[in-house]
């Protein structure tokens, strides 16, 4: 269960959320609000938030569509990603995954061990933060022009991340099944 402090959390978010904003360029915030992904995952929250129901003739087709969309995004990062690295790559991808997992791990001991919340919701958030690299990132390096070697190190640390991800949330499942 969360606790306490409501209306001065929400002030304190939004001048935080404020300050950030004003330090980030206005066409970065206008190119982030117009990509395809933020917009569906806003319009879902809204509709979430309001509680307006998906009737079925939407929300059958749109998991048809989803439900395969997942396996074959990662199909396809195996099957077309260059993966041809050398030494530099690999220690590269080594550090930036390394310096990943390990704030996650520390933050998911912290979560686990210390935040108030009912234990499933721990459980939950330490899932959540070791879940693989976003995929959505190697569309926002292809999209923008970052180069062909920068996209490539960020489809093979898209891999790793999810071979690294899905063994540690299988072996986390396991743990906490223990614990349950």
């Amino acid at each position: 269960k969360l606790h306490g402090g409501g209306a001065g959390k929400a002030a304190s978010i939004q001048s935080s959320l404020q300050a950030i904003a004003e330090g980030v360029p206005r066409e970065i915030i206008i190119d982030a609000l117009q990509q395809p992904v933020l917009i569906c995952c806003i319009l879902g929250f809204v509709l979430n938030f309001f509680s307006v129901p998906l009737p079925a003739i939407a929300d059958t087709p749109l998991w048809v569509i989803g439900e395969p969309y997942k396996i074959a995004l990662y199909f396809l990062v195996g099957f077309y990603g260059d993966h041809r690295v050398g030494p530099n790559d690999i220690n590269r991808m080594g550090r930036a995954l390394g310096v990943r997992y390990a704030i996650s791990a520390s933050i998911i001991l912290i979560v686990v061990a210390m935040l108030p919340f009912e234990q499933m919701y721990r459980y939950t958030v330490a899932l959540a933060l070791l879940s693989p690299t976003s995929s959505y990132l190697i569309h926002l390096v292809g999209e923008h022009g970052y180069g062909e070697g920068l996209l490539r190190l960020t489809v093979c640390s898209g891999f790793v991340s999810t071979l690294v991800s899905t063994i540690g949330q299988n072996m986390l499942m396991a743990v906490f099944n223990t614990m349950l």
